[in-house]
């Protein structure tokens, strides 16, 4: 009676296990499609909602899709600005945004030359974090929220959302970008790009690194590493440090059309330069930029624009110093570098 029973199920059992052969077939195959269009994992690839795109936004186009990028609402803002700062934060930053807002981003009554100061945030992972960053949104209305994870990897994505939005949205006539653990001199800033600042057009300032750090990290364990894939050459073009850089309205164009053709990387400022140098926009130095906090003295505050690594209690102090900088001959004096010994 077995080898009766057996007889029996011997088609179905066979057609099964051709079917089950087809399908494994068919999922080796997508597998391997896959990895062509996605390939390791140190790759850099934008993820929305901790998923990869679909595949048609990468393959032939290799640049960025800003579609995925842009959210419905975002900040008020008064077009035709002299100066707007977009700051990127991490989201569960509160603290530090909260000491930007009561110090170099705090306006005393209508600026001779208008500028407005917005935080770039991308989606946080947790519940309670992306709850308060909505909150913090409807009170201070200075926060961009993008579709995007809110990453260090994803910081490219941040920056080409918000000078996106900038562009088309408030026009401003120069775009700073710099961090939240960094002092910006409003008190100085937009009164020298609106008085004394001599390149209008194709303009992108900053702290430029030097040869020997511009080379490309292939080390998969850095936070700034780059796959070959992502990044052919060895050594980055000329470009401003991430701390803050200028970009004219008309330069910020140029770097975002470029960046619908050139495929971004996870390391922000460089992928900028890369940028830049397609768009034919030539990287200028700048000492009013500085990547160090080395206790400035208030007589340096006539000068600097940016400077980096400051706590949030410490930027309470390096306003009061902005403050008393202030004078009858304030502008002119930016426009001189510090006197020798001013800083210490």
């Amino acid at each position: 009676m077995a080898p009766l029973c057996l007889w029996r199920w011997r088609r179905p059992l066979c057609a099964g296990l051709l079917l089950l052969s087809l399908l494994l077939g068919c999922l080796l195959l997508l597998a391997a499609d896959v990895r062509k269009q996605w390939p390791a994992a140190g790759s850099f690839h934008p993820l929305l909602w901790g998923q990869l795109p679909a595949r048609a936004h990468l393959g032939a186009r290799q640049g960025l899709d800003f579609t995925l990028l842009l959210t419905e609402a975002g900040p008020r803002c008064a077009r035709g600005q002299v100066l707007l700062i977009l700051v990127t934060s991490a989201a569960g930053n509160a603290e530090a945004r909260r000491a930007i807002r009561r110090t170099w981003a705090a306006q005393e009554g209508r600026p001779a030359h208008p500028w407005q100061a917005v935080f770039l945030v991308g989606q946080a992972a947790e519940a309670a974090v992306a709850w308060a960053v909505q909150r913090e949104q409807q009170e201070f209305g200075d926060v961009l929220v993008g579709s995007y994870q809110d990453t260090y990897r994803n910081l490219t994505l941040k920056v080409m959302h918000g000078l996106k939005w900038a562009c088309e949205q408030c026009r401003p006539r120069y775009i700073l970008k710099t961090d939240d653990d960094c002092f910006v001199n409003t008190d100085r800033l937009p009164a020298f790009l609106a008085e004394l600042n001599t390149v209008s057009t194709g303009l992108y300032v900053g702290s430029l690194f030097s040869r020997e750090k511009r080379r490309v990290i292939r080390e998969p364990s850095s936070k700034w590493y780059v796959s070959r894939q992502d990044y052919r050459p060895d050594e980055y073009p000329p470009y401003a440090s991430g701390i803050g850089y200028v970009l004219s309205l008309d330069a910020a164009e140029k770097i975002l059309e470029v960046a619908q053709r050139v495929r971004p990387i996870p390391v922000e400022d460089a992928y900028v330069g890369i940028l830049a140098e397609a768009a034919g926009v030539r990287a200028r130095a700048s000492a009013r930029f500085t990547k160090h906090n080395v206790g400035w003295r208030v007589c340096n505050y006539r000068y600097l624009m940016v400077i980096h690594q400051l706590r949030p209690r410490e930027q309470e102090a390096a306003r009061r110093s902005m403050l008393q900088a202030r004078g009858a001959s304030a502008v002119r004096a930016a426009s001189r570098p510090p006197a020798p010994g001013c800083r210490r």
